[in-house]
């Protein structure tokens, strides 16, 4: 039997076609097991330029949960519109269904410890951002560190909440160490990665004062807004 060009051609794209399918399915498969800090996500980016209504949860019942914590997610929030230049402006919203990015405190036994999830809201681009607030589920050395000093463990939070927001904001991983956008699927040491910033710190309130963002974060999160 001999093949024409024409048939060869749909060979092939029939190849391509049933790769593409299979990496497909092991990719979902993987992304079902693994951690989403793994994966380069595709986050849903938040209108600059107009007010951006925000709801926080109520985290009562969530293991490792402070009362306090809002106060950091609110402080999270405020790091990327001051980086931003004022290109993002975050607002409360009167209740859930409104808001366009909504922060859900989390149980580290549910397998995350951060995680962002878009979402639609009434045909514009919004997300879910989850925070544990409980600092067991990290290395023992760190969790044990974060038990003895409060201000460490308040900063883990913290920087979750600005991590997460950052992926609702519309930045990917990175593979830089100094990036608020890091990540540690790339390796690196968790510990040295938190204390880096807990040692800027001498109160809560000088959280306020540091983002946490670097040089490449705020170059980064400037760039989605030129227009």
């Amino acid at each position: 039997m001999t093949f024409s060009v024409a048939d060869d051609r749909i060979v092939r794209l029939a190849f391509v076609a049933a790769v593409s399918i299979a990496a497909a399915a092991v990719f979902a498969t993987l992304s079902l097991k693994a951690p989403e800090y793994f994966f380069r996500t595709q986050p849903a980016a938040l209108q600059g330029g107009a007010e951006t209504l925000y709801y926080i949860r109520d985290g009562r019942g969530v293991p490792g949960y402070d009362p306090s914590d809002p106060e950091l997610a609110r402080l999270a929030l405020d790091a990327w519109s001051r980086e931003s230049g004022g290109k993002l402006k975050f607002t409360p919203a009167r209740s859930e269904s409104e808001a366009l990015l909504r922060l859900h405190w989390i149980s580290a036994n549910q397998g995350r410890f951060g995680e962002m999830q878009r979402i639609d809201v009434d045909g514009k681009p919004g997300a879910i951002v989850f925070v544990s607030p409980a600092t067991d589920g990290l290395s023992a050395a760190l969790a044990d560190m974060a038990s003895r000093d409060r201000l460490l463990r308040d900063a883990i939070v913290y920087l979750t909440c600005v991590h997460e927001i950052g992926h609702a904001v519309g930045l990917p991983h990175t593979r830089d160490f100094e990036d608020i956008m890091y990540s540690f699927g790339y390796g690196g040491d968790i510990t040295a990665y938190f204390m880096r910033y807990r040692k800027r710190l001498k109160s809560r309130d000088d959280i306020r004062l540091f983002s946490g963002l670097s040089p490449n974060d705020v170059t980064a999160l400037r760039m989605l807004f030129l227009n």
